[in-house]
């Protein structure tokens, strides 16, 4: 006797059912996303608050070497500098 497509069938039925139990439920891809979205928010509030009117000031690394970059806020100017003194100067 061959039970080959009611093997075929069962496979299927359990198939279907792990994808399920894979699969995100609705209220677990609002958690998601919801939890994506506050964690956003909070950044952002966080460095508005703790930000201000400071220049920001970070290093690029590229292939050619590093360079000083510079953000006034209040004038809205961005500058590039080759080197640290060179910025402090500035």
């Amino acid at each position: 006797m061959n039970t080959y497509p009611s093997n075929l069938q069962e496979l299927e039925v359990k198939r279907r059912y792990l994808e399920r139990l894979w699969q995100p439920t609705p209220i677990q891809k609002i958690r998601q996303t919801s939890s994506k979205w506050l964690h956003s928010a909070g950044q952002w509030l966080v460095k508005s608050l703790t930000e201000g009117d400071q220049l920001r000031i970070w290093v690029k690394e590229t292939k050619q070497g590093n360079y000083w970059c510079v953000h006034d806020p209040i004038s809205g100017k961005h500058n590039r500098f080759d080197s640290e003194d060179a910025m402090r100067i500035w």
